[in-house]
């Protein structure tokens, strides 16, 4: 299968990586021109769990083309560059195209299907923890769940696919009935883990051990999870069941908006604690500590990381 997959960050490297050495024609897309002729020229470097180093050459572009013709599409930017790839996919893929987001935040799905109908995209998300250490330079930190499904809840053949290929390629996968209540999940755990890590500049497995941390992102879940139900979302696994299983799982892992704050970049904040506090705000569900989370990480973000 021909997958592009348009995000060449620290978790599209990781898929990209592992599909192209379970045998998937793969192409990697780095919007910053100088990067992916980087990883074009050097390929990709993952040094799995194990300690192993597994390289693979693997064509990488700044730009998806009419010519590429992906026939899945796996998107890994950021969530405040969802808007922006789905645009640019827009014009550049087939019209029956899979696209499948395995990102951060709430909101992006529903962003690909407003551009590209509702008919090509598939959700999915993962607790694969990685981190990357240069262009095209990628640490596997901690083994996962990866989910895929359909917003309509059906078992296509697509998803079957997909499913297929992930688990080849070494990823454990479900095909979820109930996608939206796991997108929903992963977004609670990761608006505990992502920005209090962030704050405290943190590993995840010392967010497990200090008491005054875990007990703010308890806190956090029980907003989180009181929005989701006013707005009739069942949430699936449980976030704080899941949240104990990342932190378990992935202890050295640094997360992605450590790595953000770290590196000076933006920060997905605004899709995460940011979208729960706004959604409970239309439900009459109050959010103080998503509130409180969503200001420090803005402002941290304006000091451009430096505390």
């Amino acid at each position: 299968m021909r997958i592009a997959v348009v995000g060449a960050g620290a978790i599209g490297c990781l898929f990209g990586s592992r599909l192209h050495k379970a045998g998937q024609s793969v192409l990697l897309i780095h919007h910053d021109r100088r990067i992916a002729a980087s990883i074009e020229k050097k390929g990709v470097r993952l040094r799995e769990l194990s300690g192993k180093v597994v390289r693979a050459h693997i064509e990488t572009k700044s730009r998806l083309s009419t010519h590429d013709s992906p026939e899945l599409v796996l998107v890994t930017v950021k969530a405040y560059d969802t808007e922006e790839v789905a645009s640019i996919l827009k014009k550049s893929v087939a019209p029956k195209m899979r696209v499948l987001s395995l990102q951060n935040g709430l909101g992006n799905v529903e962003n690909l299907q407003r551009h590209l109908g509702s008919d090509s995209i598939i959700a999915g998300t993962t607790t694969e923890g990685a981190l990357t250490t240069g262009p095209g330079e990628v640490v596997h930190t901690g083994s996962g769940m990866t989910w895929v499904g359909e917003m309509n809840g059906t078992v296509s053949e697509r998803s079957l696919i997909i499913e297929m290929a992930f688990r080849r390629a070494g990823f454990s996968t479900i095909i979820s009935k109930s996608i939206q209540g796991v997108l929903w999940t992963k977004a609670i755990v990761n608006s505990a883990i992502n920005p209090i890590s962030a704050l405290t500049r943190v590993r995840n497995g010392d967010l497990q051990k200090i008491p005054q941390l875990r007990e703010v992102a308890s806190k956090v879940i029980d907003e989180g999870s009181a929005v989701a139900q006013a707005n009739g979302i069942l949430l699936k696994p449980s976030p704080k069941s899941l949240l104990e299983k990342i932190l378990v799982s992935t202890p050295t892992n640094k997360s992605s908006m450590l790595q953000d704050i770290e590196a000076r970049r933006k920060t997905e904040i605004r899709q995460l604690n940011g979208m729960i506090s706004r959604l409970g705000s239309v439900v009459g569900v109050s959010t103080p500590f998503n509130d409180l989370l969503t200001k420090l990480v803005l402002g941290l973000e304006t000091s451009k990381g430096q505390l």
